[in-house]
C-alpha cells in the first residue's frame, strides 16, 4: 500500500459515515456522535476538501449512490453503517468486560479511538497508521480540539517497524486486558503478515484480551473473493493502488486463530447484523451487500 498520500480507501470510508448519517431511514445506526467527530477530523486534517465533505450530505449525492449501487449491489453504504456500530459495539463490550486499553491499527480517519478516549477517560487508546495518513489525522484531531491526554496517534509503517516498539513509545502497557480493531486492514496483508499481526497482538496485550476484526472469504489458495462485488471493488482498489492479498472461508477461521493462540467468541455476516441492527430500527428487509466477515477473537485462555 502507498505510503505517500493518505490513504484514498481511508478517506472514502470517513466520507461514506457522513452520507450515511445524511440518510433519514438509517437515523440511529451509527455509533454516536461518530459522524459529527469524523466530519470534524476531515475539515480539521485537510485531507479532504471542504467542497468533498459538504458534498456528502446532499440530495443528489445520496441520489447518485443509489444508483450505482442498483448497477452493483444494493445495500454497500449501509454495510458501512453496520461494520461501524459492530467494531464500536465490541470495544465497549471488552472496556465493561476488563479492558483498559484500545489499539486500534489501520485506523484511517475513523471516529471510534477519539470518541472512545473522550467517553473513558481511564482508558489508554492507541492508534496506529501509515505516516501519509496518520500525521493529517492527528493534525485533525489537534484542529477539532478532540485532542486528550489518554489518545496516542502513533505513525508508522508497520512492515518497517515492529507494533511492540511502535507501542513502547506510548503508555502502552503489554500485561493490561486490551480491546484491538483491525477493520478493513487484513485482507490487504499477505497471509504471514496477518499472522505476524496475531503474534503482535498475542505478545503486547494482557490475559483477556479481545481483537475485533474484518476479513475476506477466500479460495483454497487463501485468495480473497468479495462476492458479486468482487469485480467493482478490485478495480477501484487496483486504481488506488491498494491490492488485496488475504482471504480465509469462515469455517477456517477458527483454527487459523487457535493456531495463533486466540479462541473465537464471535463470528458475523450481514444477515446477523441486519437482526441486530437494522429489525430493531424499522429495516428488517433492508438489503445489505456484506462482502466481508466480521469476528471477535479472545487471547486463549484469558
Amino acid at each position: 500500500m502507498p505510503h505517500e498520500r493518505p490513504s484514498l480507501t481511508a478517506k472514502k470510508i470517513a466520507r461514506f459515515i457522513l452520507l450515511l448519517d445524511a440518510v433519514p431511514r438509517f437515523a440511529g445506526l451509527l455509533p454516536a456522535g461518530s459522524a459529527t467527530t469524523a466530519e470534524a477530523i476531515l475539515r480539521a486534517s485537510g485531507a479532504v476538501g471542504r467542497r468533498q465533505i459538504d458534498m456528502m450530505r446532499a440530495p443528489w449525492t445520496q441520489r447518485f449512490y443509489e444508483i450505482a449501487e442498483a448497477w452493483t449491489a444494493r445495500g454497500q453504504l449501509v454495510w458501512f453503517g453496520l461494520r461501524k456500530r459492530w467494531m464500536t459495539d465490541a470495544v465497549e463490550e471488552a472496556i465493561a468486560a476488563g479492558a483498559t486499553q484500545l489499539l486500534v491499527v489501520g485506523a484511517g480517519f475513523d471516529p471510534l479511538a477519539t470518541n472512545i478516549a473522550r467517553r473513558h477517560p481511564e482508558v489508554t487508546c492507541v492508534e496506529v497508521d501509515a505516516p501519509a495518513t496518520a500525521d493529517p489525522k492527528r493534525a485533525g484531531v489537534r484542529g477539532a480540539g478532540f485532542e486528550r491526554t489518554n489518545l496516542h496517534i502513533c505513525s508508522a509503517d508497520l512492515s518497517k517497524r515492529p507494533l511492540g516498539e511502535v507501542l513502547r513509545s506510548t503508555p502502552w502497557r503489554s500485561d493490561a486486558p486490551s480491546a484491538v480493531v483491525a477493520e478493513g486492514l487484513l485482507m490487504y496483508l499477505d497471509v504471514k503478515d496477518v499472522k505476524a499481526f496475531f503474534a503482535a497482538v498475542r505478545e503486547n496485550t494482557g490475559a483477556g484480551s479481545r481483537v475485533a476484526f474484518s476479513y475476506l472469504n477466500g479460495d483454497d489458495e487463501g485468495r480473497p473473493h468479495l462476492g458479486v462485488l468482487d469485480w467493482p471493488i478490485r478495480a477501484a482498489l487496483r486504481f488506488a493502488g491498494e491490492r488485496m492479498r488475504w482471504g480465509i472461508r469462515p469455517r477456517e477461521l477458527p483454527g487459523f486463530v487457535e493456531a495463533a493462540g486466540f479462541r473465537v467468541i464471535e463470528q458475523a455476516d450481514g444477515e446477523v447484523l441486519r437482526k441486530r441492527y437494522l429489525a430493531p430500527i424499522g429495516l428488517p428487509e433492508e438489503p445489505v451487500a456484506a462482502y466481508e466477515f466480521l469476528a471477535l477473537v479472545e487471547v486463549a485462555g484469558g
